[in-house]
């Protein structure tokens, strides 16, 4: 372990230095008249839906000389499906956990801050049987320690993350997990765009001190 001064560099310096403590569905939309058959392709309104959502690789930009921290995450997700329009719905998140385990930041923790009351998430027909989701998330995360140095240090994302999935159902077909334990089967999520970090409470015009790049996530359904 490098200490406190690796400790100080790793995420930005000043911010890992003072830890800083963590700090309705939309409108719902009438289906118009002859809507019942496209809506067969989605799933039932009011359903809660518990998935396993599982991130390897996540590369952790940080001020570290390379190679750059890798995080493997492993957790879950439950969201419950919302009235959208005529041919999707909207996923509103009820829970989100995932953990990872690094040997310069111990546990990293990502948590869902509440629930999702703007239930922004969507999932959409793009033609018979097919479906494409788009999945934002908002989100705290937790170091357990930097170096040497005992956390807890808090961040949240400055803006939703965004990922996109095509799938012929929903949910997902269930995980599996492959011999070095990252996951097989279920649904690829890809990553938009790099995920911004910084102080809880802040807003993508706030500075960033870390970011979160190629994310892309499996999600799997659980019984």
């Amino acid at each position: 372990m490098a200490g406190a001064a690796v400790a100080a560099a790793a995420v930005g310096g000043p911010l890992l230095a003072t830890p800083a403590a963590f700090a309705a569905p939309g409108g719902e939309i009438q289906l118009p008249a002859g809507a019942k058959d496209a809506r067969s392709f989605l799933p039932e309104i009011g359903q809660t839906i518990n998935c396993s959502c599982n991130a390897f690789g996540a590369t952790l930009l940080v001020n570290l000389p390379p190679p750059l921290p890798t995080l493997n995450f492993i957790g879950s997700i439950v969201v419950k499906v919302v009235v959208g329009g005529a041919d999707y719905v909207r996923l509103q998140v009820l829970d989100h956990t995932v953990e990872a385990a690094h040997p310069l930041f111990g546990k990293v923790t990502i948590k869902l801050p509440d629930i999702d009351v703007n239930a922004a998430s969507i999932l959409k027909l793009s033609g018979l049987g097919q479906l494409v989701q788009t999945m934002l998330l908002s989100f705290n995360i937790t170091f357990e320690r930097c170096g040497d140095c005992e956390g807890p240090f808090n961040f949240a994302t400055l803006e939703p993350a965004k990922l996109v999935a095509n799938l012929l159902q929903f949910p997902p077909p269930a995980q599996g997990t492959n011999p070095d334990g990252s996951p097989s089967g279920g649904q690829l999520y890809q990553l938009q765009s790099p995920i911004k970090l910084g102080l809880p409470g802040g807003d993508s015009s706030s500075p960033q001190f870390a970011q979160l790049q190629g994310m892309n996530i499996n999600v799997g359904s659980l019984v």
